[in-house]
């Protein structure tokens, strides 16, 4: 035998072994999808719960995320704990906190090309926002990998909710799901809103029982402040309909004007005359806005004003407001507002004022 066919009889050797190792590099990623997490750890789930104990005022977003974060940093294998500092983002979040949530995990997938973990938590993390796009990206991943059992879970939970609801998608992809992961539990998509804060009425009630006016002041603005945060869990996220945004968005604004009644009246009664002046100021420019732009709450606002100007003695500028009602009227024909409009006019013009 030659030296030359002597010599290349072991060069077949590393190839075939490169071969092999190929082969169980790829069983071995498709065990770890396989064996993807159903439920957190024992001591990772009380590490959470004893964060969410903790939890400060919903709008603290600094505060509430510490301890996600830590556990993320202790962590940075778990997708779950990944999934865990997700949802709490975007439960205590606004839009840039949301924005910088899918840019951090987008740059993490570009690190990661080939782990199925970052590709999904990057899809994962646009969830509420851009949820058609889940959608797409995660059928395509369980598609390829039909084992793993989270792309399972967040497409059936997707498609339990109001807005992507399928209900025959969401039993084939629950039922994947649960063989995957017998026993584990599904979340509602979206979570529950908060409550509107009930502070603006109890803060005038406290007012009609001649309360501290500085405490009902501070009520009613930590009312505002609460429900501003509320229509941040609405505003940015497409589980709610475009109808339903602009309804929150009404009634915050309403809201709004409740609020500066009541800081008007503190004011005064307070012995603060000027500070009331200069808010009526504000809210007239800001009523004067509203008709600008054909708000339906310009009507309503013009009465908040006519009351606080009748309560001040300011029967002109009172006047002027039932004036500018009359004008509003004359193109929007309305009985009720009609027979509102008398008995404004008759409480400012009544003799005994």
């Amino acid at each position: 035998m030659k030296l030359s066919a002597i010599c290349s009889v072991p060069r077949i050797v590393p190839v075939h072994a490169s071969f092999v190792l190929l082969v169980l590099l790829a069983a071995a990623s498709a065990q770890r999808v396989a064996l993807a997490p159903c439920e957190l750890a024992p001591g990772i789930r009380a590490e959470l719960k004893k964060a969410i104990l903790r939890v400060a005022s919903p709008s603290d977003f600094d505060t509430n995320i510490v301890p996600f974060l830590a556990l993320r940093q202790r962590y940075p294998q778990d997708l779950l704990v990944h999934e865990s500092y997700q949802d709490a983002v975007q439960g205590y979040g606004i839009e840039g906190h949301l924005r910088k949530l899918t840019e951090e995990y987008q740059v993490l997938s570009m690190q990661h090309p080939d782990e199925l973990m970052y590709r999904y938590l990057y899809a994962r993390s646009l969830l509420g926002r851009n949820t058609p796009s889940v959608i797409q990206q995660v059928t395509e991943m369980v598609a390829d990998h039909p084992e793993f059992a989270p792309g399972h879970r967040s497409l059936a939970e997707i498609y339990a909710s109001n807005a992507f609801q399928d209900g025959g998608k969401e039993k084939t992809e629950r039922e994947r799901f649960l063989a995957l992961c017998p026993g584990s539990t599904l979340q509602q998509r979206p979570g529950a809103l908060p409550n509107s804060s009930p502070l603006v009425d109890q803060a005038e009630l406290l007012l009609a029982e001649n309360g501290d006016p500085d405490r009902i002041a501070a009520m009613a603005l930590e009312a505002i402040r609460d429900d501003e945060w509320r229509l941040q869990r609405i505003r940015p996220f497409d589980w709610y309909s475009v109808d339903y945004k602009r309804q929150s968005q009404r009634e915050l604004q309403a809201k709004y004007w409740r609020v500066w009644s009541i800081q008007v009246r503190c004011d005064r009664k307070a012995g603060r005359p000027e500070k009331a002046a200069a808010l009526l100021a504000v809210m007239d420019q800001r009523a004067a806005s509203l008709h600008q732009g054909s708000d339906p709450g310009y009507w309503d606002a013009l009465t908040t004003l006519v009351h606080l100007y009748e309560e001040g003695n300011q029967r002109d500028s009172a006047t002027q407001k039932l004036n500018s009602m009359r004008r509003f009227l004359a193109d929007h024909p309305d009985p009720r507002r009609t027979a509102q409009l008398e008995d404004l006019r008759k409480q400012v013009e009544r003799p005994d004022r």
